[in-house]
Parts: structure tokens; C-alpha cells; sequence
């Protein structure tokens, strides 16, 4: 009977620790997008599908960490407001750049919807930031917008900057 309790409690404590331990290695991400530039449209809709970070340390497919894969919409013709697109959580450790995928944008000119072709989809953006236990880290995301109408229709360009902010007390 002895042999049955000792091998409960380890049970009981693996299962515990498998609980406990996971958000223990990990920290809080928050990612904020503004617009920098007027788009000189009525709304510059963006999809963001995705955004991940390098991480210094690892190299290939594997040093990069996604952040967060759900869609996010951004107007981007609204300058200087500040939004929240995404809160997650990485593995603690030093990271050097934040990756967005764009996944789809669209822009009311005029009051006309239009597609807009993106110049590119793929941001890279170099910034260097430390995932810390038990805080969280707060990336800010300044893009300028600059929309440009070709004969094959509405060409979006979109630069990006990044800085880490404290996060409020």
C-alpha cells in the first residue's frame, strides 16, 4: 500500500508542476501599432495575420516565436492613435527583431473601397528586447503609410519602426 501512495504523490506533484511551471518561462508581450504619416485616404484598412520575434540565441526556422496568429485589423489612415493588436506571451530570453506578415489591406478613398496590393507582405523590423519573468514587455509598432495610385490600381508601401516602452505601473 505504501508503494501505491508514493507513486500518487508523484503523479500528483508531475501533474502540478506541469501546470505551474509553463507560464513560469514564459512573459507578457504586448504589441501596439500607430500610424506616423497621414495615407491621405478615408480608412487604410490592415490585416495583421502575424506577429513573431527572433530570438538572439537560436538560429534557422526555430528562433523564430510567434507572438500571436490571430487577425488583427488596423485603420492605418487614423495618425498618431495608438492601438493594442496584440497581447502574448514568448519563452523568456533576448530577442532581436519582430516579424509582421500582412495578410490582406484595403483603403476608402473618396468613399470607394479599393484592394490595395501590397508592395510586400513580410515586415522585418530590428529591435532588440528582453522577455523578463513576471513582466510584461510592450513593443510599439510606428508604421508610415504611403499609398499610391498606379494604372494597375492602389499600391500600399508601409514602413516600419519599433520601440520598447515601459509598461504603465
Amino acid at each position: 500500500m505504501r508503494a501505491k501512495q508514493v507513486v500518487a504523490a508523484s503523479v500528483l506533484i508531475l501533474v502540478a508542476f506541469l501546470i505551474v511551471f509553463p507560464p513560469l518561462v514564459n512573459g507578457g508581450v504586448k504589441v501596439t501599432i500607430s500610424s506616423i504619416a497621414s495615407a491621405h485616404a478615408d480608412h487604410v484598412y490592415v490585416t495583421i495575420g502575424e506577429i513573431s520575434a527572433r530570438r538572439t540565441d537560436l538560429t534557422g526556422p526555430s528562433a523564430w516565436q510567434t507572438i500571436s496568429n490571430k487577425s488583427s485589423v488596423v485603420d492605418l489612415a487614423v495618425e498618431n492613435a495608438s492601438e493594442m493588436v496584440v497581447f502574448g506571451t514568448l519563452t523568456l530570453g533576448q530577442y532581436e527583431t519582430v516579424r509582421v506578415k500582412v495578410t490582406n489591406a484595403t483603403a476608402i478613398v473618396n468613399g470607394t473601397s479599393q484592394k490595395v496590393q501590397l508592395e510586400s507582405s513580410v515586415f522585418p523590423i530590428p529591435i532588440s528586447f528582453l522577455v523578463g519573468l513576471g513582466r510584461d514587455t510592450v513593443i510599439g509598432l510606428k508604421v508610415t503609410p504611403e499609398l499610391q495610385q498606379t494604372t494597375d490600381g492602389v499600391q500600399l508601401k508601409l514602413s516600419f519602426a519599433a520601440t520598447v516602452a515601459s509598461p504603465p505601473s
